[in-house]
């Protein structure tokens, strides 16, 4: 089972996300773009794959957003 990562990164007016070391998509704020990346990590968790959300927040710092585990755990995680 592989383990996928989708980063969003950007700033106040553009937000991208980083998936296998390409950069795609341009949206104005980064719960649009993490709903995209939620709903293709959804995608990839349906075959079995351990998939991540990852969100970069206001002091730099990538957070999980969503996750689905091995497990079969699955949902948006907690927020400091």
């Amino acid at each position: 089972m592989s383990n996928s990562r989708y980063y969003i990164v950007g700033n106040n007016d553009v937000w991208m996300i980083q998936f296998n070391g390409t950069t795609s998509g341009q949206y104005r704020s980064s719960n649009a773009m993490a709903s995209f990346a939620i709903a293709a990590a959804q995608k990839l968790a349906m075959q079995g794959e351990r998939a991540h959300v990852c969100v970069l927040d206001h002091d730099g710092q990538l957070r999980c957003k969503w996750t689905y585990n091995r497990d079969g755990h699955h949902g948006l995680t907690a927020q400091n």
